[in-house]
């Protein structure tokens, strides 16, 4: 599922890598991304997505770490990424 935001994304068009932590967990373009996420005009659009969505990487100025934080927080159950009839598809 991609996301659609009313807002255009100011991350838009930077290689998706950066978004990812490496095999040790952090995140090597960390403070490149929070710069660009802070003056971001689809920051909201991107935060709310990310706590629907139980999404991987870095999402609004967040990590998942931190994400999963804000979700117990909030008493927010996270949807998996993919539709649940996908995951019953699967047999997951």
């Amino acid at each position: 599922m991609i996301p659609v935001f009313k807002n255009r994304p100011a991350c838009e068009g930077i290689d998706t890598d950066y978004f990812f932590p490496d095999e040790n967990q952090k995140y090597e373009h960390k403070e490149y991304l929070t710069r660009i996420c802070n003056g971001c005009p689809a920051k909201r659009e991107c935060l709310d997505y990310a706590l629907e969505y139980m999404v991987d990487g870095f999402w609004a100025g967040t990590t998942s770490y931190y994400r999963h934080r804000l979700r117990r927080q909030r008493g927010i159950q996270g949807k998996p990424v993919m539709p649940e009839w996908e995951l019953h598809k699967r047999g997951a």
